[in-house]
């Protein structure tokens, strides 16, 4: 009977451990969809959706008039911005009752050194660019290269069609993501609305140049991001099979944009700018580099050429588009 007894309870110290072995392994988040880690959220901030963070109602049709995209939700005006993230209430901590006083000497000392300490919250940053295969500096182009391409992309990307100078076709939209590519109808006239994907396959143009990733950089699943984006890529390549696709990398806020948010910021930029131009080398198409033809010396996005610290303003944009027309292959 004492080695039956001993028996039956190694049997039930074995099923207690691998109750527990199941338990765990069955909790363990696997990281297939995770390429690269995301700053984490903090507790204060709501997470992310993965929706647009604007307002999707205002688009362009494309059909390469002046007027295909809405004046007021691009540029100069800050009513594009992005709205302000849910950061919570500030909390301040009291000084404990023991605290030694402050001499009134050392007063001034203390206005300097809060000056300073807030301009210490802006963090240093070095904006990512590709060593290898981006489209190199070249001869510059003439406004005509652009007759038969389509640009197409979000808030941005609508700025600078409008402030470009050009007749340019185009298909953008204020909050237009790769995912509400597939869903929202925002391209056409009257109740004839398409999504971006099915108008894509009206129209064949020869060159095509995308711009995503702005509303999209709080996505925590990186291969959603790049599915929805390689899928945008085949419908054109599937529409014409020798066109000549260009990639925008997604360019970075200011750096004061950039530190009021755990996760719209230029952190995230840098992430992102590399699952693109990875996506890129996989699908065969081209990268633009973009986002250095923009910064500053510090990497991010210089305060004068914005007004909100996110769209680019009319001389900024000249200066983009400087880069595409000396950017072509």
């Amino acid at each position: 009977m004492g080695k039956l007894g001993g028996f039956l309870s190694g049997i039930a110290i074995f099923c207690a451990l691998a109750g527990v072995v199941s338990a765990f392994t069955g909790c363990v988040k696997r990281p297939e969809t995770l390429l690269l880690p995301l700053k984490p959220i903090s507790e204060n901030e709501t997470e992310p959706p993965s929706e647009p963070l604007e307002s999707s109602a205002d688009s362009s049709s494309g059909d390469g008039s002046s007027d295909e995209v809405a004046a007021d939700s691009a540029g100069e005006s800050s009513e594009d911005s992005l709205p302000e993230e849910n950061s919570g209430e500030a909390s301040f901590s009291e000084p404990s009752e023991d605290s030694e006083e402050v001499s009134s000497d050392s007063s001034s000392e203390s206005v300097s050194s809060e000056s300073d300490s807030q301009q210490a919250l802006v963090p240093s940053f070095t904006l990512w660019s590709p060593e290898t295969d981006f489209v190199p500096e070249g001869e510059e182009v003439s406004d005509d290269f652009f007759s038969d391409a389509l640009f197409i992309g979000n808030s941005r990307m609508q700025g600078f069609v409008l402030y470009s100078g050009l007749s340019l076709h185009a298909y953008t939209g204020v909050g237009l993501t790769v995912a509400t590519a597939y869903t929202d109808p925002l391209f056409g006239s009257g109740e004839d609305k398409k999504t971006l994907v099915d108008a894509l396959s009206e129209t064949p143009y020869q060159k095509y140049y995308l711009m995503f990733g702005l509303n999209e950089i709080g996505w925590t699943s990186y291969r959603t991001f790049t599915d929805d984006y390689g899928g945008i890529i085949d419908r054109i390549l599937a529409v014409n099979p020798q066109a000549k696709i260009y990639l925008f990398s997604i360019l970075p806020l200011t750096a004061k944009r950039s530190s009021e948010s755990d996760w719209q910021n230029n952190e995230n930029v840098n992430l992102f700018n590399q699952l693109i131009w990875k996506l890129a080398l996989d699908k065969g198409v081209c990268y633009l580099d973009a986002a250095a033809s923009v910064a500053g010396a510090d990497g991010c996005l210089p305060e004068e050429g914005t007004s909100d610290g996110v769209h680019l303003n009319k001389a900024w944009c000249q200066k983009l588009l400087s880069y595409v027309k000396t950017h072509t292959a």
